[in-house]
C-alpha cells in the first residue's frame, strides 16, 4: 500500500524505544539518483533533526517509528541542511523536463512506507513514474521527458 508526502506530513514520529513522541515529519529528503526517501526531517525550522530511513522501525497511517531517540541528529551538510528548511521538497516544486519543458508544479509523491521507494509524482491530473526523476535542486525538479506520459 503506498503513501504519500501529503499525507505524511505533521505526522507523529515515536521513540519505540521509550514510547514517546519526538516530534512530527516536517519534510521528507529524497535521493534523486536512487529515487528514495533517505530521511525524515523530524520537525521544523532550527529545531529540526534528522533520522536516516534505516533508522525508522515503522512508517504507519497514524505514526513513524524511531528506533531510538539516539537516532535522531543534526545535518550533516549544506544539502541536508537545505532539506531541513524545505529547499529541497518535492511537493510545490516546479517541473522542468531535460529538454526544458515546464510540466507544472509537483502536487504529491506517493511512495512505498516499508522502502522508501518512490513511485509516482502527481503532477496535475498525471501520474508521471518516479523512474523520471533525473533531479531535485532548490528551483525546479526535473524529469526525463521520454518517461514523461502525456497529458
Amino acid at each position: 500500500m503506498s503513501e504519500s508526502f501529503r499525507a505524511s506530513s505533521g505526522r507523529k514520529v515515536m521513540s519505540r524505544e521509550s514510547a514517546t513522541e519526538v516530534g512530527f515529519v516536517g519534510h521528507l529528503l529524497v535521493d534523486a539518483a536512487q529515487r528514495r526517501v533517505v530521511a525524515v526531517a523530524v520537525g521544523r525550522g532550527k529545531k529540526a533533526r534528522l533520522v536516516d530511513w534505516d533508522q525508522l522501525s515503522g512508517f504507519g497511517p497514524d505514526a513513524v517509528m524511531v528506533v531510538e531517540e539516539k537516532s535522531l541528529r543534526s545535518p550533516v551538510d549544506e544539502h541536508e541542511r537545505a532539506a531541513l528548511e524545505g529547499n529541497l521538497d518535492l511537493v510545490g516544486k516546479r517541473v522542468l523536463t531535460n529538454l526544458g519543458h515546464e510540466l507544472g508544479k509537483i502536487d504529491d509523491v506517493t511512495f512505498d512506507p516499508g522502502s522508501g521507494m518512490l513511485e509516482e509524482l502527481l503532477i496535475g491530473a498525471r501520474r508521471v513514474p518516479a523512474g523520471s526523476l533525473m533531479g531535485n535542486g532548490s528551483y525546479a525538479a526535473v524529469l526525463d521527458e521520454s518517461l514523461v506520459p502525456p497529458p
